[in-house]
């Protein structure tokens, strides 16, 4: 299959029709596809910002937030209908991209649509401002004087690709902000970001004018000059290294907002292990690490198990794996290529080595392959180090005699820690929650729902919209003395 694999505004399809193409090859599940993206010059970049640029002053800013928000709820929709065609593609051609479950990529696809529905919209900007019509006109503030939220003009994205349809968070932020966009995609997963643009360029043409989403290798300088000095903001997702690599290209009159890599855990009160609860809870908990091979930031590197519940933490560890393992069964992991089976085996054997000398150190994997491991570790140190994860389905579960001691684990990841999944006690709750927020914690939710945050949370502890925006503000004082030049005044 060859898939043509990228976005412009409809007055600049000829030009980049009429350019050279280059391929990306993927292969999974035994079949092939090549997706064909433009081999971009800076001239074209270069007219196409122009178009979008336009499109923005002209038409975008002259929306209003709800109308905005009627056309994203349509496209939502429309991706919604098992039977839409570009929902159809994606879930074909995703799991080829990717290499993870169809079952699995078929479920998130509908689970995460449904957070960018209308009323979900709503709630990320009521969220962010107090009066979410000053993104249409001025609006009073309280302390006396008029305010409004302008987004940034344009604005250009560095999409990830570790997890499906990810980006449209990011996408999403620039839209309902009236912004023109400049979408970078990832090399691993280029298609879900163009497929939805072009929904709503079904729905309103103008609008899709309005987005370009496009490849090119990231590092390419004079593409990245190009499209950073014309933008007001460059929001960008990835490691330490391509995040670093992108601050030293955005231009000082340019905002940055980076989201870089994180870690995520697990935190288990002895209430989560009492008879009826304990099986449910490994159920949860496995589908946390299972969901997407802890690809994003959102995944757990390991699970603290509180002691004293009817079963043991080394209990929790084997029906973890036991969990796993079905979870295996029903969504297999994506195919590894070698260097990240070669870590998983290296710290298999490190682990094996190590519990040789003490038993208070195990080692549960999948037979037969990498599918999935399960340390569990209550080795004692002076030094408590939080265990990373080589990933893909790889976690450490470590018991602890009192939640507080996490705090001993988290000093070398502070600042770091993205999401804590909590199963707990009503009677814990409050005690939990002010230890995680005092950690630096981001985000904390149920267990089970880890990778799936809900509408309108702080990425990165951060506003998702309000930190785009630039404010204006217009003082009482010139409410006062324009009264003084009323022409009707007596």
């Amino acid at each position: 299959m060859t898939f043509s694999c990228y976005h412009v505004p409809s007055e600049c399809e000829s030009l980049i029709s009429e350019g050279s193409f280059q391929t990306l090859e993927f292969e999974n599940h035994g079949q092939k596809i090549k997706l064909t993206v433009p081999t971009l010059t800076v001239n074209q970049l270069d007219q196409v910002i122009h178009k979008v640029k336009r499109q923005q002053r002209d038409y975008v800013r002259k929306l209003q937030t709800n109308e905005i928000i009627t056309i994203f709820d349509k496209a939502v929709q429309k991706w919604l209908d098992p039977s839409y065609e570009k929902r159809q593609q994606a879930e074909e051609l995703l799991p080829i991209i990717t290499g993870y479950d169809r079952e699995m990529v078929r479920l998130f696809i509908s689970r995460y649509l449904r957070q960018f529905r209308k009323e979900n919209l709503q709630r990320m900007i009521d969220e962010d401002f107090s009066n979410p019509l000053i993104l249409d006109e001025f609006r009073p503030r309280k302390a006396g004087g008029l305010y409004r939220a302008f987004g940034p003009n344009v604005v250009t994205h560095i999409f990830s690709g570790n997890v499906p349809a990810l980006p449209l968070w990011s996408l999403a932020a620039g839209i309902l902000l009236k912004s023109a966009t400049i979408g970078k995609v990832s090399s691993s997963e280029p298609l879900f970001p163009v497929l939805f643009a072009k929904t709503i360029a079904e729905i309103d043409p103008a609008l899709g004018d309005s987005l370009a989403i496009l490849w090119w290798k990231g590092g390419e300088s004079a593409l990245e000059s190009t499209s950073f000095s014309a933008s007001n903001a460059v929001i960008a997702y990835g490691g330490k290294e391509t995040i670093e690599q992108v601050r030293q290209k955005v231009p000082t009159h340019v905002t940055f907002h980076p989201h870089g890599h994180k870690v995520s855990f697990g935190l288990i009160t002895k209430e989560c292990l009492q008879a009826t609860k304990s099986w449910e809870t490994a159920k949860l908990a496995a589908s946390d690490v299972s969901w997407f091979d802890q690809q994003g930031c959102l995944s757990p590197h390991v699970f603290f198990v509180e002691r004293g519940g009817t079963y043991t933490p080394s209990d929790f560890a084997q029906m973890l794996a036991n969990e796993m393992e079905n979870f295996e069964r029903t969504h297999p992991r994506a195919s590894l290529n070698n260097s990240e089976k070669q870590a998983i085996l290296t710290q298999r054997t490190k682990v094996e080595f190590e519990s040789y000398e003490s038993t208070e150190l195990q080692l549960l994997k999948s037979e037969n392959g990498t599918a999935w491991s399960v340390v569990y570790s209550s080795l004692k140190s002076e030094k408590k180090a939080f265990p990373i994860s080589p990933l893909n389905r790889f976690v450490t579960v470590i018991p602890i005699n009192h939640v507080s001691e996490i705090t001993e684990y988290l000093s070398e990841v502070k600042g770091f820690v993205q999401t804590v999944g909590v199963g707990c006690s009503p009677q814990a709750f409050s005690n939990i929650i002010n230890l995680l927020g005092d950690c630096g914690v981001n985000r904390i939710c149920a267990l089970g729902s880890m990778p799936h945050p809900q509408p309108g949370w702080h990425h990165d502890g951060r506003f998702h919209l309000a930190d785009l925006v630039t404010f204006c503000d217009v003082e009482s004082t010139l409410e006062m003395q324009m009264d003084l030049y009323d022409v009707n005044r007596d």
